[in-house]
């Protein structure tokens, strides 16, 4: 048996404040569900775009958001066999190896509050198996929550997608959580250049301490003017500015490849040069970086293990629960450095 109720976060409607308010659910667990114990989450990008709207009209409102987290299984559906009770686990919303169970269900005032296969704005969530890892033994809760998203889609681009060499000079678009880890892992490879580019100055220095050879303010076009040299054979762009897409896809050679990250608009279109695409300059979109969850997050926690990244350098700020709508703001906020993680 299971608390029925708990504190939650409810977006009721776009472009608001989230609701701070005690959901109830189902006592038993169906097949492949999973009880967990909220520890931490972080706030990602994609939650900003689904409290704004970016995606178009919300069908599902009202409903709980987060997908990035850690906790401690406190019971178990018919048929789990990944994890037991007491076991500490990652959430994560890319399908990993398990059973792919039914979305659970919330009420509140008897009112339906919607939720997909995990959510990690609430203190305790019904996730589906295939949408947990368990954390290797010793591991902090605090610094695993991060690979629910941030670290395993920023990491798994660069091991699985990018296949950087030597003579590469890699563009980073974007110094929030997943550009910092990205430069992070590159530095390892020994590439000729990373340019990191952002239009706030506290993100280029954040880069800079990472190691960017070169940082560039995109809002400054003579720090632009100044990759005329450069060949940039390939980049990423962790966010879904369309400006910041379309500058990226001028600075590329060709050949060249620029993996987009971020999210842009729904139906938002970008401007390209189609000769450069025709000389074999390719844009790809990212989703997760081809991540494999039960292979890459014990794979990824290593390299923080051995000190090869280094995820706490990229923790801005740990907020109390009841204060998510503050660390929303901060999130948004010029002053922000990273990831803000958000305390149950």
């Amino acid at each position: 048996m299971f608390k029925r109720k708990f504190l939650a976060a409810i977006l009721k409607k776009n472009n608001t404040k989230l609701s701070l308010n005690k959901i109830v659910c189902l006592d038993k667990l169906s097949k492949g569900q999973v009880l967990v114990k909220l520890k931490y989450s972080g706030i990602c990008g994609k939650q900003i775009d689904e409290i704004k709207g970016i995606g178009g009209k919300d069908i599902y409102l009202p409903h709980l958001l987060g997908h990035e987290g850690s906790g401690i299984v406190k019971d178990i559906g018919p048929k789990v066999s990944k994890v037991k009770k007491n076991d500490k686990v990652i959430l994560h919303w890319i399908k990993s190896s398990g059973i792919e169970s039914s979305t659970p269900k919330y009420t509140l005032k008897d009112k339906i509050i919607n939720a997909g296969w995990v959510t990690t704005f609430n203190e305790y969530a019904i996730v589906s198996e295939n949408r947990i890892t368990k954390i290797p033994k010793g591991y902090p809760l605090k610094k695993a929550s991060l690979f629910g998203c941030c670290a395993t889609t920023s990491l798994s681009l660069v091991y699985n997608q990018l296949k950087l060499k030597t003579k590469d000079n890699l563009l980073i678009v974007g110094i929030g959580g997943l550009g910092q880890i990205i430069l992070q892992a590159a530095k390892n490879f020994n590439i000729k250049n990373i340019i990191a580019a952002d239009v706030s100055e506290v993100a280029l220095k954040k880069a800079k301490e990472f190691g960017a050879n070169i940082t560039i303010n995109l809002n400054k076009k003579k720090q632009i003017k100044y990759l005329d040299g450069i060949k940039i054979n390939k980049s990423v762009v962790t966010t879904g500015n369309i400006k910041a897409i379309e500058t990226s896809m001028k600075l590329l050679s060709y050949p060249g490849i620029c993996y987009l990250m971020g999210v842009p608009p729904k139906k938002s279109k970008i401007k390209i040069n189609a000769w450069n695409l025709m000389h074999d300059q390719t844009l790809k979109g990212s989703l997760g970086g081809n991540a494999r969850p039960q292979i890459d997050i014990p794979k990824f926690i290593n390299l923080d293990k051995r000190k090869i990244i280094k995820i706490n350098k990229i923790i801005h700020k740990t907020i109390n629960f009841k204060d998510i709508n503050k660390g929303i703001s901060m999130f948004q906020s010029k002053k922000n450095t990273g990831r803000i993680l958000i305390k149950f």
